[in-house]
């Protein structure tokens, strides 16, 4: 699929298309299994950026207010590709993806001004408008946003010491930790993945259990464990 309708309006430019055509083909390259996913894993790395987040995020709003159900589908799609690449960054043994990642967690979760579409995409699903496919997108990127807040919860926790001077941070790296540790992932998650709606769309999605993949399956498990607790 390609993404010919993102900047369809008098703001858009044919760069954009041209940078989420890109990644798009890359993130299929991998999930196909194509020889060089190596290759193509590695220089998409180095295009999440956070304009390549902004790009996507400014399209699900775009979608969303012009009613375009197809081209959403597509976009998310593509976040939830890049929200796995995100979570590769994270764990990698390479410092400078896993400080890209931090960059970019930061921006998107941590930030003031949260650049997060996701709460978003969650509270305008409505029975009957989107695919199956969507639906799977959209629980697959829930996971692993929340696998990537409990991680680093529990990594700035060891990072950070009682002697941490939180007014004055040393580097960026730091700041980064100061603010990830003073985010409450566990009333992020009630407040922004919890409602009747929300719920209703796992239960949905669930009544389909013999037709998803299992790790679907698992992660919609997951969910409801998480919600109990």
């Amino acid at each position: 699929d390609s993404f010919d309708d993102v900047g369809g309006g008098a703001s858009g430019d044919g760069k954009n298309k041209e940078v989420l055509n890109s990644v798009n083909k890359g993130a299929n390259e991998i999930d196909g299994g194509d020889k060089t996913a190596k290759g193509s894993a590695q220089n998409l790395i180095f295009t999440m950026d956070v304009f390549m987040f902004n790009l996507v995020f400014n399209s699900v709003d775009e979608f969303i207010e012009r009613k375009k159900p197809t081209e959403l589908a597509q976009t998310v799609s593509l976040y939830a590709e890049m929200i796995h690449m995100l979570q590769n960054m994270y764990v990698s043994k390479d410092p400078t993806e896993r400080m890209m990642a931090l960059g970019l967690m930061d921006r998107i979760f941590y930030a003031h001004e949260a650049m997060d579409r996701l709460p978003k995409l969650l509270s305008r699903w409505t029975p009957g408008t989107y695919s199956r496919e969507y639906l799977c997108d959209l629980v697959e990127c829930t996971h692993v946003t929340l696998k990537l807040l409990d991680a680093n919860a529990e990594r700035c926790k060891s990072a950070l010491s009682d002697e941490t001077d939180r007014k004055r941070p040393n580097d960026a790296l730091e700041r980064m930790n100061i603010t990830a540790s003073e985010f409450d992932q566990n009333a992020y998650f009630m407040r922004k993945f919890v409602s009747n709606q929300i719920v209703f769309m796992h239960i949905q999605l669930l009544s389909r259990y013999s037709v998803n993949s299992p790790h679907v399956n698992r992660h919609i498990a997951a969910y409801f464990i998480r919600l109990c607790k």
